[in-house]
């Protein structure tokens, strides 16, 4: 049984992943306000995006895909068996609901899993279905894996500040970290594809202790790390270092998700 994958363009992707012909991404946009509509990791750059959320007097706003693009996207699969669909958490965009609907009015089979997650957290999670096709399992045993992949990604990540967040609207329960006092930096969680709080503390250093105390266990575990950031390499790869990770992977976030958590934050999956 041959078995294809679609995702959104929020999970993250090798230059080798995206060339597979199993593999299709359906993109959603952001606008700058009303006149400039862009797709995610198509139109701009990530250097060029970042620069213009940091010069635009309006905030970026993200859409979901249209249903048609996920119809689109099965359509080109039909020589395919099944089809597997992992996007973006539900909480933070509803991208699921577009794929769900889109997959009600193809012949194909389709299953879709909500990652509760995004970017290199879903990149984990795409990986552990992916090695179930690539090892000749089937179809349920893929989506098995995916889900059994998404109860057990955690996420953390590091931001400067909350303004990005409140800006968008997809702070979550982390409005409670807000405060007044000088260099409060904030480490938040996923609990469900919802943000929630995990620490407040005050300064990059302990900030990054916090994230190290946290951590250390899973890398005790032995399980899989992918680190992400937006214009802060140095900070993910000093808090890889600190971890011991071995050959750790590295990716620069992406516009959609990354306007909600601003330039200079940086984290990691586990899984």
């Amino acid at each position: 049984m041959s078995i294809a994958i679609v995702t959104d363009s929020t999970t993250t992707l090798t230059p080798e992943e995206q060339a597979r012909p199993d593999i299709r991404v359906v993109p959603l946009t952001f606008h700058f306000g009303a006149e400039e509509t862009y797709v995610d990791k198509v139109d701009l750059s990530n250097a060029e995006f970042y620069q213009r959320l940091k010069e635009s007097s309006d905030f970026p706003t993200t859409s979901q895909p249209p249903v048609g693009a996920f119809v689109e996207a099965y359509r080109s699969l039909s020589a395919y068996d099944s089809i597997l669909v992992l996007t973006i958490s539900g909480v933070l965009s509803g991208t699921v609901e577009s794929a769900r609907s889109a997959a009600r009015m193809v012949d194909v089979p389709v299953e879709v899993v909500d990652t509760k997650s995004a970017e290199f957290g879903a990149a984990l999670i795409l990986r552990r279905a992916l090695a179930v096709i690539d090892g000749g399992g089937t179809f349920e045993e893929a989506r098995r894996a995916a889900e059994q992949a998404v109860r057990r990604t955690d996420v953390y990540f590091a931001v400067g500040t909350l303004e990005y967040l409140a800006k968008s609207g997809r702070i979550g329960r982390a409005q409670k970290l807000f405060g007044s006092a000088l260099d409060i930096r904030p480490i938040l969680t996923l609990v469900d594809g919802e943000v929630h709080p995990h620490k407040r503390v005050r300064g990059r250093k302990r900030q990054m202790s916090a994230l190290v105390e946290r951590l250390s266990p899973c890398v005790a575990e032995g399980r899989d790390f992918y680190f992400g950031h937006i214009d802060a390499e140095a900070a993910a790869r000093e808090l890889a270092e600190r971890l011991g990770v071995q050959n750790a992977e590295f990716s620069e976030i992406g516009g959609v998700v990354g306007c909600h958590v601003g330039p200079g934050a940086f984290g990691v999956a586990c899984l």
